[in-house]
């Protein structure tokens, strides 16, 4: 199974992810933001990632891992059709899912992981979840994933996105 999930910064993704990793055996998180970070900047930062998610999937199936939780944004449905298209010959099950949390509690997370981090980027990612979120709200309607409401803590919404997916933690599905 390959699970998205979609939303803008500081909504939950990265945490959500890890703890889904965690929750279910023989599966693998990629970090959209990691992944694109960790070579130069290109022109096209979604081809990269999509070229390198590419790549890694079968890498991590010739090792034996069954399930993909990739966090990232995208603000089209082109661009979550694009990376289905891609992974499409991995046999897998593509869900892709589209956080959601209010503005304000979306800020107050923000603003708590600023007060715990060393370098202060917190007018950068004010300035970046205002133009994610209104991206991501421009077309009512657009295909990005199944919505889903992160506001209740990690261990819930773990336990509601495996219920959803249908299946169990630690599931050798």
């Amino acid at each position: 199974m390959i699970i998205l999930l979609n939303g803008p910064l500081g909504i939950g993704k990265t945490t959500l992810a890890d703890a889904l990793m965690e929750s279910i055996d023989q599966c693998v998180m990629l970090d959209g933001d990691f992944l694109v970070a960790t070579n130069p900047e290109l022109s096209d930062g979604l081809e990269h990632l999509h070229s390198t998610i590419a790549l890694l999937v079968p890498h991590y199936q010739s090792l034996g891992y069954k399930h993909f939780v990739i966090a990232h944004i995208w603000t089209t449905a082109e661009e979550i059709d694009d990376l289905r298209r891609r992974l499409i010959n991995h046999d897998a099950e593509f869900r892709c899912f589209l956080l959601t949390l209010s503005a304000e509690e979306n800020l107050k997370r923000i603003n708590r992981r600023a007060s715990v981090r060393i370098l202060d980027e917190q007018e950068f990612e004010l300035r970046t979840v205002a133009k994610e979120r209104e991206m991501l709200n421009v077309r009512p309607g657009a295909n990005l994933g199944e919505l889903f409401d992160a506001t209740a803590p990690p261990l819930v919404l773990v336990s509601e996105m495996l219920n959803r997916l249908g299946l169990s933690s630690s599931s050798n599905v």
